[in-house]
């Protein structure tokens, strides 16, 4: 199963959900994911963070085989509801909930500030276990929407990230999904990590 995660405030009345749509269609053309729950989707902007909650969304990160991570661009940063996914899954760092499963990373922005999302969002989630395939991450602005839309600038489209691109992703993705690796991890404090040192 591939757990995509909607880390928009917007969860499925936004931009993300569009996109997460147009990676849907994409993703069902290839048999494996085709299948009845072969792919989910967690709106977190639609979570409670109760503790049965919690046991729900920990039980399908650890049975999910690997990640796609969808976000806009807020002040500089990820959508509010991923980073309080990212704070709740804290004591997962390095276990098997995350250890080596391949993730993708896709950032939507108006005009600037995804690029640095995406890079410190993959630095978290290889930070967490996950594994960074290459050329798995994208960011797609408007700016970048109505240049491609507009035939004048054929140049400038081929050096902008396009919707097209998340073929090249999911291909580099299904790849990662087949490594059977044993990953060695780092030893985390995964009981008192919340404690009070600041005296």
């Amino acid at each position: 199963m591939i757990l995509i995660v909607n880390g928009s405030p917007s969860g499925p009345k936004g931009n993300c959900q569009v996109l997460i749509q147009t990676l849907l269609k994409k993703m069902e053309s290839y048999p494996d994911w085709r299948k009845k729950n072969a792919l989910q989707v967690l709106q977190l902007s639609e979570i409670k963070w109760t503790q049965s909650n919690l046991k729900k969304i920990f039980s399908s990160l650890d049975t999910a085989d690997g990640f796609i991570f969808v976000t806009g661009t807020y002040w500089d940063s990820w959508g509010s509801p991923l980073q309080i996914f990212l704070e709740q899954v804290t004591d997962r760092e390095g276990t098997s909930t995350f250890l080596g499963k391949p993730v993708i990373t896709l950032v939507l922005n108006h005009s600037v500030g995804g690029k640095g999302v995406l890079s410190r969002l993959q630095g978290v989630l290889s930070t967490l276990g996950c594994l960074i395939p290459p050329m798995s991450g994208l960011v797609y602005s408007w700016v970048s929407d109505q240049v491609l839309k507009n035939s004048v600038h054929g140049n400038a489209q081929k050096d902008l990230w396009s919707l097209d691109d998340i073929d090249n992703i999911l291909e580099n993705f299904r790849k990662a999904l087949r490594l059977n690796v044993n990953w060695a991890r780092w030893p985390v404090d995964q009981k008192d990590f919340r404690k009070i040192w600041l005296s």
